[in-house]
Order: C-alpha cells, then structure tokens, then sequence
C-alpha cells in the first residue's frame, strides 16, 4: 500500500498533484463548455482529458450545474485532475467544490474500497479536527466496478499550493468539510471523484452529511 498512500492528497485536489513529475499543463478558471471558444464570455473548451472525466462523473452522479466553472486542471505524468466550483466562488473561498481525478494504470495495485481506505487514513494528515470516514459499499455502472463512500474532516484548513492557477500557496480559516467519495476502477485505470462542502467546524455528532440524507445531498446543484 505504500505507492497508494504516496500519491493521495487531501484538502481538496490541489495537494495531491505536486507529488507527480513535472511538465504540467494547467488549465485557469473557465466557465464550463464543450464548444469552440467563445471570446466575449471568456468561456474556454476543456481538454480532452477532462472532457473524459467529466463524461465518467456524469454516469456516477457527479456532473457539476452548468453555471460551475473549471476552477482548475491539470496532467502531469499519469495523473489527469479537474475541480469544478460554483461560478461566483474561488479556490481560497469555496463552499461546494466537485473534483475528478485519473490515475493511469494504478488498477493492477489496488482495489477500489483499499484506494478509499487510504485516502482516509493519510486525510488526517491535513485534518485539524475530527475524521469522519464511512464505506458505502458498492456498484457496477455500464461495467465499471466503484466503491462509495463518506469522507470529511471536522476542522479543515483549506490548504492549496502554489501553481501555473494560484501564484502563492495560502491558507484559509479552518471549515469542516465533508464529501461524498466514489473511487472507480476500470482493466487499467483507477478514478477518484467527490462532491465535497464546507461548512461551519462542526463535531462527530454534528455531521452535515451522512448515510441518512447523502442521496438528497448529491441530488442538489
């Protein structure tokens, strides 16, 4: 498990890329579209890398409104990521955030439930507070083998670091924040995607999110 637990990041995406070789291609905040590029909205066409993350959140529940943005994307080595926020928010001032990230060739080392668990245990590496981590159990959608589950932190700064996007890494006042988490395995690629809020720091009692109401939480834009 230690190749696992070496290429997981919490806090959002951002923390996780910068673990992978160099030679990124970021991509600055647009409003999301799939057509040519329109100058006076300043909307821009997602990378095809994207676009086929994008594709695979849909079938699992996770496409973001049309009114979101790509807040910010990124390749580097066999790692593709891309988070989507609200239209009006920012990656220092996020209250809903969905990210989507691929890891190519990562199926023949590990299962989808061992990939959740890890990224559970190293969460706490960032977490201020309390961790809050329950498996959901799992599905098969057109072929595809996924495990879901629940995954916050009761006190979490909201950690980025610098990039081509943010020019310097900054840390936010301490939120809870809590997600729902589906990791996806196909015959050669591992895929992590979650819908995840902040919210005020709340206690293990106090749960925003959890396997009572989850289903009408990933039914709202």
């Amino acid at each position: 498990m230690n190749k696992i637990a070496a290429i997981i990041g919490c806090s959002g995406c951002l923390g996780i890329i910068f673990l992978f070789p160099s030679g990124a291609s970021a991509i600055p905040p647009a409003l999301m579209t799939f057509d040519d590029v329109d100058n006076s909205s300043g909307a821009m066409v997602m990378s095809e890398d994207v676009q086929k993350l994008t594709a695979l959140s849909a079938k699992f529940g996770f496409l973001p409104p049309l009114d979101w943005k790509l807040a910010f994307s990124d390749k580097r080595g066999d790692m593709t990521m891309a988070e989507f926020i609200p239209s009006n928010e920012s990656l220092n001032d996020w209250s809903r955030l969905v990210c989507m990230q691929g890891f190519k060739g990562l199926a023949n080392d590990v299962e989808p439930d061992q990939f959740l668990d890890s990224l559970a245990a190293t969460y706490q590496e960032n977490c201020e507070g309390k961790i809050v981590y329950q498996q959901l159990g799992s599905s098969k959608v057109d072929g595809l083998e996924a495990v879901h589950g629940l995954l916050g932190c009761t006190s979490m700064p909201n950690i980025h670091h610098s990039s081509a996007v943010v020019e310097a890494s900054y840390l936010s006042r301490p939120q809870g924040e809590m997600g729902y988490f589906t990791v996806i395995s196909d015959d050669e690629n591992v895929y992590l995607i979650h819908k995840s809020i902040r919210t005020a720091i709340f206690t293990t009692e106090t749960v925003p999110i959890t396997i009572d109401n989850y289903r009408a939480f990933m039914s709202q834009p």
